[in-house]
């Protein structure tokens, strides 16, 4: 098993899971499931249903917190579960549907692209091994948004008109710029950007990227990765750089650099 854990309550595990039979399984968070691999038919019962299927590789489901679920598997397979508090989900209907209640229906081993592309990303990205908070709130409010207008009775059209926003002003901008500077090496957050800017986290979001057409952590991701080029022509070791640049491991902040830059930081401190 392998997790990560945002600060807005967003958790992910990468499973290894043999044959098995879970009873009466109930959990406060909502989970969405990806498969990976693994050849096996799946059963699931949830209120007082029992399908059974064999989905095929990069099936999703969705499971949700207040429906107790029974699952059977009569091979090994291997997953990403995504846990989405239920408090997540009820934060973003209040910011953006004035707090009406809100079902994401469940679903059992479909096909669905974009989820299955945001689980692959996680896993093929390493985000499952080593995910920095800015990264991970983002991705909350990425997945609940898709949830929300694909999986909901919310319109779609109602849901985009609420969620349209002006641009950042350019001096709240800068002094979001000044802050992201002066903090490289902390783990960033966006409450604490989007206090900034005295907004709430999703209007930040949607208003940063209207302004940069980038997201707050690609923005500063980028940031981070211009930093660490310029300090690598200089005597710093490997790791102090990316330490210093808000990088958790020094392998985490090659495999970023090397996206970049198409060069490790050995390499590219070595180049002409």
């Amino acid at each position: 098993m392998f997790l990560i854990e945002g600060a807005g309550g967003l958790f992910a595990a990468k499973w290894r899971v043999p044959p098995h039979r879970v009873e009466n399984l109930w959990a406060p968070d909502h989970v969405l499931g990806y498969r990976v691999s693994g050849i096996a038919t799946i059963g699931r019962k949830c209120r007082g249903v029992m399908q059974r299927k064999v989905p095929p590789i990069g099936a999703v489901s969705f499971s949700p917190g207040y429906c107790p679920t029974e699952w059977t598997s009569d091979a090994p397979i291997e997953a990403i579960h995504v846990y989405i508090p239920a408090a997540a989900l009820r934060a973003f209907a209040e910011a953006h549907l004035d707090g009406a209640a809100v079902e994401i229906r469940d679903f059992f081993g479909i096909a669905e692209p974009w989820l299955a592309a945001y689980c692959d990303f996680l896993d093929t990205h390493g985000a499952l091994y080593d995910a920095d908070t800015l990264f991970l709130e983002h991705t909350q409010h990425l997945l609940l948004r898709h949830l929300v207008r694909r999986h909901s009775s919310v319109s779609p059209c109602a849901l985009e008109t609420r969620l349209r926003v002006q641009p950042l002003r350019p001096s709240v901008l800068r002094r979001v710029e000044s802050y992201l500077d002066a903090n490289m090496s902390a783990d960033l957050s966006l409450h604490t950007l989007a206090g900034l800017a005295h907004l709430s986290v999703d209007h930040f979001v949607r208003a940063f990227r209207g302004a940069t057409g980038k997201t707050p952590h690609r923005f500063a991701l980028e940031r981070r990765l211009e930093r660490a080029a310029a300090l690598l022509k200089g005597p710093a070791t490997i790791m102090q750089i990316a330490r210093e640049c808000g990088f958790r491991s020094p392998a985490h902040f090659s495999v970023r650099f090397h996206a970049r830059f198409g060069l490790t930081p050995s390499q590219y401190r070595h180049s002409p």
